[in-house]
């Protein structure tokens, strides 16, 4: 239990530093502050660069997955929950990538060919020296973000010419969780890891949500956030702000921004119960240990109804990660039953204990591959 204290200590200590970072300002200002982007092309045989925002390029439609509001021009999204992606095609030689992002990491890969680019801030990724014909493109956010920003979307020079996004796969899987969910620092060799190393660690589409929707065929959608619990944050900071309420909101950082529409999940996977078991008790706060696991049954129960009510006809699995005790496990039964006694199924997934070599203490990529087979098992067995 020391050592897991000490894991949330630290991330707490991250999240205290990158809430410093502030907001963005809107409208978009003409010259933000951005830190010095990078470029990672060792994957690359086409030309990429970095250059201020063009204006006269064409918008390339493109399919968008994740929870987001408008941004600031037409077409473009702000985000802020984690595994944002967009996918499109066209047929030329080169293609533009507009981001307003100080804050993440994206990995965008090109007919198989991947590049990784951080904070590009206000500017267009440019990829030039691409072979005739027809060509796919993925963007995906693989960090987690500190603060909202906005993909402005793909865009085309003149002479190339859009073909039509992609469709979506037939299902999509919505992930609904913290720390563990989103991947944080999942590719990291160690557990001792200053606040940069977990930015370049985390990978979120190497998570086990992911991972299971590829191997199913399947879209992904992840709402997860450092530290939030289903009645406690850790150590029972922030108050008011855990997943049920914070769960609506298109940004967390900007309860005030509207959702854009979005498809249902024809799955759903809950994973919330680390933080509220796996940290001590606040001064004043309302549970004790017997109380929170008398209240959790049934709240997440509560929680799992509203979450089948906006998707109608989900598949609902519960996931517990079995290392924060039998207060969890037991809670998690119990909410399966209440379920049950309202005629709705709830599969209840129980992992093993996973050994949580990443920063922090949290779940390693050999962890994830291992989450995702047995949660992948579990779903391509019909309901």
């Amino acid at each position: 239990m020391g050592d897991r204290i000490l894991k949330w200590i630290g991330i707490l200590a991250i999240l205290a530093l990158a809430g410093l970072a502030g907001y963005f300002a809107w409208p978009r200002p003409p010259h933000p502050a951005v830190p010095v982007p990078t470029l990672d092309m060792a994957q690359a045989s086409f030309q990429v660069r970095l250059v201020p925002v063009r204006s006269g390029l064409e918008p390339l439609p493109a399919q968008v997955t994740g929870r987001s509001a408008a941004g600031p021009a037409p077409g473009s999204r702000r985000h802020e929950w984690p595994g944002f992606h967009a996918a499109a095609r066209f047929q030329g030689s080169a293609v533009t990538l507009r981001f307003d992002d100080a804050v993440n990491r994206w990995r965008v890969t090109l007919d198989g060919q991947a590049i990784l680019v951080s904070r590009p801030g206000w500017q267009d990724l440019h990829i030039t020296g691409l072979a005739p014909g027809p060509h796919l493109i993925l963007a995906e956010k693989i960090s987690e973000s500190q603060a909202p920003a906005v993909f402005d979307g793909f865009f085309l020079d003149a002479g190339a010419e859009p073909l039509p996004a992609p469709p979506p796969p037939a299902r999509l899987i919505e992930f609904i969780g913290d720390s563990d969910t989103l991947g944080l620092a999942d590719t990291a060799l160690r557990r001792d890891c200053s606040e940069e190393q977990v930015f370049s660690a985390t990978d979120t589409s190497r998570a086990f949500g992911p991972q299971v929707a590829r191997a199913l065929g399947a879209d992904y959608r992840i709402i997860a956030r450092s530290g939030i619990g289903l009645l406690r944050n850790y150590g029972g900071a922030r108050p008011g702000r855990e997943m049920p309420q914070i769960y609506p909101l298109a940004l967390p950082r900007d309860p005030a921004a509207p959702t854009l529409p979005q498809r249902s999940a024809d799955i759903l996977v809950i994973a919330l119960g680390s933080n509220d078991f796996g940290s001590d008790f606040a001064k004043g706060e309302r549970w004790d240990k017997a109380t929170l696991a008398a209240d959790f049954g049934p709240a997440l129960a509560d929680f799992a109804r509203a979450r089948l009510a906006e998707n109608p006809g989900a598949r609902l699995v519960l996931l517990a990660f079995g290392e924060y005790g039998h207060e969890l496990t037991d809670a998690y039964r119990t909410a399966s039953d209440l379920l049950a006694a309202d005629g709705l199924a709830a599969e209840v997934v129980v992992l093993r204990e996973p050994r949580r070599n990443a920063c922090l203490w949290h779940p390693s990529q050999a962890d994830h591959d291992a989450i995702a087979k047995v949660l992948s098992q579990v779903l391509k067995t019909p309901d």
